[in-house]
């Protein structure tokens, strides 16, 4: 078994070399063939912040693996999975309700560019994961948990992994617990996911439109704001279940919905943009497409002229609204700026898009991508424990062991310098949140700047067990063992070999073989898994 092991390792590392590329970031070669690949490495990221059970399944980093697999054990609940915050590994509901939300967003609005891109299956993978926490918070219609974590996780510093022992604080949303911000969040995300999912699982998606309904009724009867020990403070809750609202509005047409998201959010005007603590624009933006009330459009008009006219712009000529996490709001009015592209053919929206994206990947005074991986010159010493991979604060300022590949950091201050160093966080800290509008905003410059076929995914309909089939025997010899997972490795990096059972390689049964196979493989092998098929 170490023997299996380390060839299973060596067939995983030699994958991730393989799937990484070098690329040159720097002014000149900003074209528009950068923005999938950039794409694609915003979507990694979230891999690298799984928590729970199933992390290695699925996952673009070798070096992340279960975690945290007894939260909720102590109350007789699995709160296992969901995705880490930030550097740390506190689960909160505000952040990855926001994720979630803005993530499903991208997909439904942005689909041409996440198929043009190859990448609509793992962004659907990386849904579902959020999508299967939220769900299994579930205690019953009237509670769900939304965190776990305490704030003495920030004392530690070490990988995810190494981090063992009880969580002791677990929030819910319930009776005399009101948590509407997070509901709302949590509401929208499953919605989302019941429309990119549909067609897919109707099953799923059914029961993603159910729970959605769920805590929008428990938003509703217990309205306030969630408690996150102080690292996040929603300003309000309204704003979030307006977002709420104007999903299950879009998918039922039912106008008591949008009478509520009216009575919530009379204005949705502001001069901030869409992040975890502002959903203002964010309906704004689902309003004017769903019901053409000119107060929507009026909001984002606004907003677009503030953000070219009225926030502060370094000489460099990068947007800066906030000296803390600086890209994520850059990154997330570009997403909106594209979808108000999209709704109204604006080209300035666009134009002030790709201005404010291309400085993010290289086209800026210190020539440097700040998506990690992208490139040859980007930081090196993010604020994030699991990618540090040290363990204790002798060596927590070192560079990172492993390339987080695809985050966002903070960015640059408003004189275009960025300290790439651990402690400082409003430069190197990274997020789910952060990355949430560059993966909308990345997805949104392939679907309007690339020249590339636009092609549609079809839908995956999960095929039935042939009993005739060893499933995980590619090479047909009647074992499954590390030569099929080799003969699997190579096939995804389209070195050509002959005579593999591709039908035996489709170890999750969904009608493909492809990265998901492979993680099944590799948990099968190391003997996570009993056997196979597995359809997860």
């Amino acid at each position: 078994m170490k023997k299996l092991c380390s060839v299973l390792m060596v067939a995983v590392m030699s994958l991730s070399s393989a799937i990484l590329p070098a690329f040159n970031a720097s002014a000149a070669s900003i074209s528009n063939s950068s923005y999938p690949e950039a794409l694609k490495y915003s979507i990694w990221f979230y891999d690298a912040n799984k928590c729970g059970k199933d992390v290695a399944v699925d996952n673009v980093f070798s070096w992340r693996s279960a975690c945290h697999t007894t939260d909720g054990s102590d109350i007789g609940i699995d709160l296992t999975g969901g995705f880490h915050d930030c550097g740390d590994h506190i689960k909160f509901g505000i952040t990855n309700g926001y994720a979630a939300s803005i993530l499903g967003w991208s997909l439904y609005e942005f689909k041409a560019g996440f198929d043009a891109s190859g990448t609509t299956n793992k962004m659907l993978s990386t849904l579902k994961y959020f999508t299967d926490y939220i769900m299994n918070c579930r205690e019953s219609s009237t509670k769900y948990y939304y965190h776990v974590g305490d704030p003495s996780d920030h004392e530690y510093w070490g990988p995810p992994e190494a981090q063992t022992g009880s969580r002791t604080i677990k929030r819910y949303m319930g009776s005399g617990q009101g948590a509407a911000d997070v509901c709302g969040l949590y509401s929208g995300a499953l919605s989302l996911m019941y429309l990119n999912y549909k067609d897919i699982d109707p099953t799923y998606a059914n029961k993603c439109l159910t729970a959605a309904k769920e805590l929008y009724a428990l938003g509703k009867n217990n309205p306030g704001v969630g408690n996150a020990d102080g690292f996040y403070t929603s300003s309000d809750w309204k704003d979030d279940m307006a977002w709420a609202a104007m999903w299950l509005y879009v998918i039922e047409k039912n106008n008591s919905y949008l009478n509520d998201a009216n009575s919530w959010l009379p204005s949705p005007a502001t001069n901030w943009t869409m992040c975890w603590n502002d959903m203002k624009l964010a309906v704004a933006a689902v309003g004017a497409s769903a019901t053409g009330d000119s107060k929507y459009k009026d909001a984002l008009t606004s907003s677009m002229t503030f953000w070219k006219n009225g926030v502060s712009t370094s000489n460099g000529g990068l947007k800066i609204l906030d000296s803390w996490g600086t890209l994520r709001y850059t990154s997330a009015q570009c997403m909106l700026s594209l979808v108000y592209y999209k709704l109204y053919k604006d080209e300035s929206a666009k134009s002030f898009a790709k201005s404010q994206i291309d400085y993010i990947l290289g086209d800026n005074p210190a020539n440097m991508s700040y998506i990690i991986g992208f490139g040859s010159n980007y930081p090196k010493h993010p604020h994030h424990r699991a990618a540090s991979g040290y363990v204790g604060w002798d060596n927590w300022k070192s560079p990172a062991k492993n390339v987080l590949t695809g985050a966002l950091v903070g960015g640059p201050d408003n004189s275009d310098r960025y300290t790439d160093e651990t402690d400082k966080f409003t430069c190197t800290e990274v997020g789910i949140d952060y990355n949430a509008g560059l993966v909308g905003a990345m997805a949104g410059m392939v679907q309007f700047y690339c020249d590339i076929p636009q092609y549609t995914n079809p839908p995956v309909t999960p095929t039935p067990t042939n009993p005739s089939i060893k499933y995980g025997d590619i090479n047909n010899d009647g074992e499954v063992n590390a030569i099929d997972f080799a003969a699997l490795r190579q096939y995804l990096l389209g070195i050509p070999t002959s005579n593999l059972n591709l039908t035996a390689a489709d170890v999750n049964l969904d009608g493909e073989t492809d990265s998901l196979d492979f993680g099944i493989m590799r948990r099968f092998l190391l003997g996570m898994l009993g056997s196979l098929p597995y359809r997860g």
